[in-house]
């Protein structure tokens, strides 16, 4: 509060979020959810921006400073911003970098806080039996689902770990 005012903060984008937090899927139960909810109890101090990258992360989310503004984005659909072509990039040259198939995580164990058993932690595995099975090995990855006390929000949060890490392979560098 110190450094940062409620004018520092894109409010616009934040409410886009909310948005898109707010969207009933299914809770695995018959029923319905919102993708993201957060249940979370601050017992100590922490810095600020720790605190804040922490929330933002339960929406899958970055913090960052633009146009004077701080930022949250989130890994969501959308729109394209600018195409770029070998007509406006210098040189017309992409130079493409990716990471090794037999590198990239094959499971994810996701805790989070299972409302079932007082609330403590618990852990659920998510696989790529196929890729696992290919490889004939397991790469593990270990997160936390900050905030979450809903198991099929946690299985959520797996499976993008995995899928992001299966399809987001590839690096393309270019100057302009």
């Amino acid at each position: 509060g110190n450094y940062i005012s409620s004018s520092d903060i894109d409010k616009y984008e934040l409410y886009q979020i909310a948005q898109y937090c707010d969207e009933l899927l299914d809770d695995g139960k018959g029923g319905t959810e919102p993708r993201f909810s957060a249940n979370i109890y601050l017992s100590n101090s922490q810095q600020a921006y720790k605190v804040m990258k922490d929330f933002a992360s339960v929406f899958r989310g970055l913090l960052f400073w633009y146009n004077g503004k701080l930022t949250a984005t989130t890994d969501r659909e959308k729109d394209s911003v600018y195409t770029f072509t070998k007509g406006n990039v210098i040189g017309g040259l992409f130079n493409y970098t990716g990471s090794s198939k037999k590198l990239r995580t094959n499971q994810v164990k996701v805790t989070w806080n299972d409302p079932s058993i007082m609330y403590r932690q618990n852990v659920h595995i998510i696989e790529d039996t196929q890729n696992i099975v290919d490889l004939n090995k397991i790469t593990s990855k270990a997160v936390v689902a900050y905030g979450c006390t809903s198991e099929a929000q946690a299985k959520r949060y797996g499976k993008w770990h995995l899928l992001s890490e299966k399809l987001q392979k590839e690096i393309v560098s270019f100057k302009t």
